[in-house]
């Protein structure tokens, strides 16, 4: 059981599956479709069968904190504080075995937040791979914080750091007038309209840029994961990549708007589930695949033109007693409480491993689950069609 001092978490819940979670780690170059090079990795999470009398695998790597600091002072912002203690205990143990418990195991994809690292959804990576998932988590150039297998360290761009500002300011001078979006469910008519709004302004189209060329990230690794399986790239996963029925993609904040944008855009995906993120590059899109979006009020009124605009099964949750970063590890890791909801922890990992699982179990593994069926308290779950 994990421990607190003074409601401070010092790890991780336990998985909740019977397999050994295991984690390595690869990194990849490529040129996306504007021409620019990007250097990225990815830490996969995957189940095995011991823990080989390992310990459990490093968090995140300690240099973070002082590679964002150095940005926020160069573009004049203010520090804040610590996001985590490096220290942190995982679940994990780096470079196991691939369990032979079954021959194959179906592949998802995490993407974090603008500024984030791609640990930054451990706890779901970690749950996901204990119950039978392989979760490869990305690393995204310009608006990540990552270190290489070479021990080189990567920071988010001030160019990136520049726009996330401006498009941030956007949105705080569009809530203004109108501060009940961020607290109160507004009707259905009123929500897509607002979301409308919030989405075609002009910082917002700009930024969408970077979630295009995020989910051409996450395509990239997609390719070399048939590679991996075919035996064409040297790895552990030669075969047992579950690869036919396509994969799942998820992520938290600006990760989860790439995650819509990469199934839209790749018949490979199956759909995508996205943690409080605002749906910036699709507005009015179509697409195509099933959505789900676990988020506070604001999120839903944010992104409501979806129940419009996707003609496949879209489901909208609204969580209350939660901030935004409640959505990601942080809901353990931070070390500032005031950043944190009111409800406990352990109840909002449970509602977004349950409802995260249930929805690439149904649409992935082709189960059949009613994901309606939840009776969390203080979750109100909208359905179309």
């Amino acid at each position: 059981m994990e421990t607190k001092e003074g409601s401070i978490y010092k790890e991780f819940p336990k998985p909740i599956g019977n397999y050994t979670v295991g984690r390595t780690q690869m990194d990849f170059k490529y040129t996306t479709s504007d021409q620019s090079e990007r250097e990225l990795t990815a830490l996969f999470f995957y189940p095995s069968d011991s823990s080989e009398d390992k310990s459990t695998a490093e968090y995140a790597f300690p240099e973070f904190h002082s590679l964002r600091n150095e940005l926020l002072v160069k573009i004049g912002a203010p520090l804040g504080e610590q996001l985590f203690d490096s220290n942190f205990k995982t679940w994990s143990y780096d470079d196991l075995a691939l369990s032979e418990q079954e021959t194959q195991y179906p592949v998802l994809f995490f993407s974090h937040g603008a500024g984030a690292y791609p640990q930054q959804g451990t706890v779901f990576a970690q749950d996901l791979a204990s119950a039978g998932y392989i979760v490869v988590s990305i690393g995204h150039a310009e608006s990540g914080v990552y270190k290489l297998k070479d021990g080189r360290t990567v920071a988010m761009t001030e160019k990136f750091m520049e726009d996330l500002t401006a498009y941030s300011m956007e949105v705080a001078s569009l809530i203004m007038p109108q501060p009940q979006i961020m607290t109160e469910k507004l009707g259905e008519e009123q929500a897509i309209k607002t979301s409308r709004q919030l989405t075609s302004a002009p910082q917002a189209v700009e930024f969408a840029k970077y979630a295009v060329l995020q989910s051409e990230d996450i395509r990239h690794v997609a390719d070399r994961l048939y590679a991996m399986n075919a035996g064409d790239i040297e790895s552990l996963f030669e075969g047992r990549l579950q690869l036919d029925i396509g994969m799942g993609v998820f992520g938290h904040s600006f990760g989860g708007t790439t995650a819509a944008i990469v199934s839209r855009d790749d018949d490979r995906f199956v759909g995508s589930v996205n943690l409080d993120g605002n749906m910036v590059g699709a507005l009015d899109s179509d697409l195509k695949k099933p959505f789900m979006q676990l988020g506070t009020v604001l999120a839903y009124n944010t992104n409501a033109f979806l129940l419009e605009s996707n003609s496949e099964d879209t489901y909208l949750a609204i969580i209350d007693q939660v901030t935004h970063g409640d959505f990601s590890d942080s809901m353990f890791t931070t070390t500032d409480l005031g950043s944190r909801g009111a409800r406990d922890a352990m109840e909002q990992r449970d509602i977004l491993t349950s409802y995260t699982k249930a929805f690439f179990d149904n649409y992935l593994l082709n189960k059949t689950l009613d994901l309606e069926s939840f009776a969390f308290e203080g979750v109100e779950m909208i359905k179309k069609p």
